[in-house]
């Protein structure tokens, strides 16, 4: 992921083609099997939490990986970087 979405969040245009509610429900699935299966899914949990807030911020049509705005909007700056596509290539 580092790789990919990175370049859009450094570019400021978040196309990464995946929206909040998919990666909600991803998550959601997740964390859901954790707890079927006994499995303890810590960061899965705080990460879901994280993904619903962004969610609620942005709205479930937002770009996934606007997450980053929440820290953005906390520090009120944004992590824009020159030389990066506006699309996942």
């Amino acid at each position: 992921m580092h790789e990919t979405e990175s370049q859009v969040i450094l570019n400021g245009s978040y196309n990464i083609g995946f929206t909040m509610d998919l990666a909600c429900k991803d998550l959601g699935f997740a964390t859901q099997f954790g707890r079927e299966f006994g499995v303890p899914l810590d960061l899965a949990g705080q990460t879901e939490q994280t993904f619903i807030r962004a969610r609620s911020q942005y709205g479930g049509g937002a770009w996934s990986s606007q997450v980053v705005k929440l820290l953005e909007d906390a520090l009120g700056t944004d992590l824009r970087a020159p030389g990066f596509p506006e699309v996942l290539q």
